[in-house]
Order: C-alpha cells, then sequence, then structure tokens
C-alpha cells in the first residue's frame, strides 16, 4: 500500500510493541510489530469499535473485528482464528483468510467470487490485494454491460439556444459577447456522480496494487474509464448517492467504492476518531453466515428468520422489560404459507470450543440465553451454532444437553452445532478454480 509495510495477525494474538530504533533489528520482515505511535492509533479505534483491541504488558491484543486497518506507517490485516491450536500453524494464516472470504461472501456482505470452494484452500494473497482485485472485476463488470447513463445539467455559453436560456446568466457572462448565449440543458451521459466514484476508487487504490497481474487488471479497468471525469470524492460522497431500482446493479460496486475511499481517508493519520471501513464485526458476520446456511438448508416446508420475531420477556406496571431477538427462528410453514409454529431456536457465537471439557467448553450464559428463549417462544429444541475449527473434519461429535423444564415444556434439547466456515454455500458461485490460490502468481 504505497510502501507501506503489512502487519498479517490472527484474532487474539499479541502485536509486540518495539521502539523506532529496534525496528530495522527485528529477526525477519514477516514478523509481526508496531511501534508506540502504531499502537497508540489502534488504541483510539476503540472509541468507534468497541473491544477491537487492548493493551497488554507484551503489546496490543485484537479480537472481535476482523478485516484491514490503515496506520500512517503501516496497513495491519487481522484474520480470524480458525485452528484449534493455541500457537499459529505454518498455513493457518492463507486458511483464515480463505475462510473470513468464504464468510463474507456467504453473508452476502461482498461479492467475492474468485475464491475457490475446497474446503479449507488456502489464500496467500495479502486481504487487500483480493479486496481491489474483487473490485476491478466488479467494475469492469459493470463496464462490460454498459456504464450507467444519467442526465446531468450543464451551463455554457453556446452560439445557439440549447435547452432553456438563462437571461440573468447571460446578462452576468456575456454583455461584450453578443454572439454568446448562456443555456442551461440537460444531457444524457456516463459522466456522471456514480462512474465518477467508480474513477476516484480506481485513482484512489493504485498506488497500493503490489502483484504484476493486479496491476494489469487495474490498467484495463481504468482505460474503460478514460472518459470520465476524475474528481475526488469521499466514501461520504458515495454513501449519499441515491439509491432506486436503476442504479440496482451498481449496488455491490459502490459498496466496493464506499469502503475502498473510507481506507484512504486520511482522518486516521490526522489523529480523528473515524474507524476505517474495512472493519468486520464478527458476531455479526458469523451470525449472518450462519444464517444464510440454514436458509440453504431449510426446505420448502420452512421459514428463516433472524434477528426476531422480537418479544419481551417479561412485563413490569404493564410496561414490557427484557426484549429477546434470536438470531435464527426457524419456523413450520403453514398452509396460507406463513410461518405457523417454531421449529427451533439458534443462537450463533463467535468463540472457540473445548472439546476436552465435560460441557464442551459452553459459556453457562448463553445456556441461560437459550433458554430465556425457549420460555418465551415456546420452543424446546434449541441450537448453539459455534464455527467449526479448520482441520477437524473428524471432530469429536458435539453433545445435546438436555434438561427437564417444570410446566408445559417439558424436555428441552440443546444441541451444539458445529458450523463449517468454507462450505459449498459459502462459496457460492465459485467453483472456478481459487484465483488467490497461488504466492507466486505473477
Amino acid at each position: 500500500m504505497g510502501g507501506l509495510r503489512t502487519v498479517t495477525v490472527l484474532e487474539h494474538e499479541v502485536i509486540p510493541i518495539i521502539d523506532g530504533d529496534q525496528a530495522p533489528g527485528m529477526v525477519a520482515d514477516a514478523d509481526p510489530w508496531l511501534s508506540e505511535s502504531e499502537a497508540q492509533a489502534l488504541l483510539r479505534l476503540n472509541d468507534l469499535r468497541r473491544g477491537f483491541c487492548q493493551r497488554l504488558s507484551g503489546g496490543i491484543k485484537l479480537a472481535q473485528h476482523c478485516g484491514i486497518v490503515r496506520l500512517p506507517t503501516c496497513v495491519v490485516e487481522v484474520l480470524p482464528k480458525v485452528g484449534m491450536a493455541d500457537a499459529r500453524t505454518p498455513d493457518e494464516l492463507e486458511r483464515s483468510r480463505g475462510a473470513l472470504l468464504a464468510m463474507l461472501h456467504s453473508a452476502r456482505q461482498v461479492a467475492i467470487t474468485k475464491i475457490g470452494s475446497v474446503p479449507q484452500q488456502a489464500v496467500h494473497a495479502p486481504l487487500l490485494d483480493i479486496f481491489i482485485e474483487a473490485f476491478l472485476h466488479c467494475a469492469r463488470d459493470q463496464a462490460r454491460h454498459g456504464l450507467l447513463s444519467r442526465y446531468v445539467t450543464h451551463a455554457d455559453d453556446l452560439p445557439v439556444i440549447k435547452g432553456r436560456f438563462q437571461a440573468h446568466g447571460h446578462v452576468r457572462c456575456n454583455l461584450a459577447r453578443p454572439h454568446l448565449l448562456h443555456c442551461e440543458y440537460d444531457e444524457f451521459t456516463a459522466d456522471n456522480a456514480y462512474n465518477r466514484a467508480v474513477r476516484a476508487t480506481l485513482e484512489a487504490c493504485r498506488t497500493w496494487v503490489s502483484r504484476a497481474s493486479t496491476q494489469r487488471m487495474w490498467f484495463e479497468t481504468h482505460a474503460r474509464y478514460a472518459s470520465i471525469s476524475a474528481l475526488r470524492m469521499s466514501a461520504a460522497d458515495v454513501a449519499r448517492l441515491p439509491r432506486d431500482r436503476t442504479t440496482h446493479r451498481y449496488g455491490p460496486l459502490l459498496t466496493w467504492c464506499e469502503w475502498l475511499l473510507a481506507m484512504a481517508s486520511p482522518a486516521l493519520s490526522a489523529g480523528a476518531s473515524q474507524a476505517p471501513g474495512l472493519l468486520f464485526d464478527m458476531n455479526k458476520l458469523f451470525e449472518a453466515h450462519a444464517a444464510r446456511l440454514e436458509e440453504a438448508s431449510a426446505g420448502i416446508d420452512r421459514i428463516v428468520h433472524t434477528q426476531g420475531p422480537p418479544l419481551h420477556l417479561a412485563t413490569h406496571d404493564q410496561a414490557d422489560a427484557f426484549l429477546l431477538k434470536p438470531d435464527i427462528t426457524v419456523w413450520h410453514v403453514g398452509l396460507d404459507g406463513a410461518a405457523a409454529d417454531i421449529d427451533r431456536v439458534v443462537d450463533a457465537k463467535w468463540k472457540r470450543l473445548d472439546p476436552h471439557a465435560s460441557d464442551f467448553g459452553v459459556d453457562e450464559a448463553d445456556v441461560y440465553q437459550l433458554l430465556a428463549y425457549a420460555a418465551r417462544y415456546g420452543c424446546t429444541s434449541l441450537e448453539l451454532a459455534y464455527p467449526q475449527p479448520v482441520g477437524t473434519d473428524d471432530f469429536t461429535q458435539p453433545p445435546v444437553f438436555k434438561l427437564q423444564a417444570a410446566g408445559p415444556l417439558g424436555t428441552v434439547a440443546i444441541t451444539i452445532k458445529l458450523v463449517p466456515l468454507w462450505s459449498a454455500a459459502a462459496s457460492g458461485s465459485a467453483r472456478e478454480a481459487a484465483h488467490f490460490t497461488d504466492a507466486k502468481a505473477a
């Protein structure tokens, strides 16, 4: 990224903090480290990304969020912890990167169609390169289908009337030029705000490209947008662009523009507390990934709801109290095609299990939460969904906890479910050979 070094770490790893004079003496360039100023910049992100990192005696520990953080002097790449071992395994970075991309694609956060469908596929390219290449693919595909055109208002001094004659503008501009007329007219053109956002993003990420194959793709994509005005735009400018059915096909492309332009924002280096746009809350991402897999596996006689339906657990003085919003609920389909009665409640947890513990490492608070769902929703089949660690296809069969509840509920079953981070459903249309797997590509 413009000569900045890349610091790649896993969740819950501690990044050592060293003095600037000691940096050249590191054992290997691949060893992650941060300077004191870089550590302070990361800690400031906690203002908007609560729980993102914490200061320990050995350095900075990152948790909960994964993605990319751009600092003035380096780019921090945070990847999810997908292995069971506490220490990093030789190929865990590549597998973690692949798992994150697969979850992003599965959760429909971004359209990344060039990742392999093979489970545990290693992805060697840096995360930023993959994001830029995905943006270039999206921009190039839209150009092939035809750039989005819009009516854009122009004002100019012309020898003949075109559009609307502006008398006030004519008096102001053409008193000494009687042969010209000040006109205002609309022109149907591709040089509009939507394509200018793409052009601005292309210009912003030009210096970030490191691989030769991505550079070639950048030049090819840039040539298709060469007729578009090169104007500076921010992520906020792109977010304010109107969206309707006529711009629907530009939706994923504009999302990429927002994220990459947020990376180009100098706010962080200037001391502001604005969070970068390429960080993903792993709790929410895993929840969306698990919901997507539930929807894919549900038959025609099941309906999957996310984040609800919300109900209150109790009342106090005729006021509702303790709002409940289950991550995922699965319902039987009634005769009218609507949800009739509940089948099960699924609660997604981005946590690590301990197969050697008698309770499989399940947090008691998570069980209590499910029991509240069982009481309020009248459901006896509950599931706790956890990420399946990579390389554990022969994992010990997770337990099913059974509780004898008083009253009409009877026996309540809590099933521990392992959700694959990389599956056929997660990779969607990505049935091609892995596009980012060759570390020596180009």
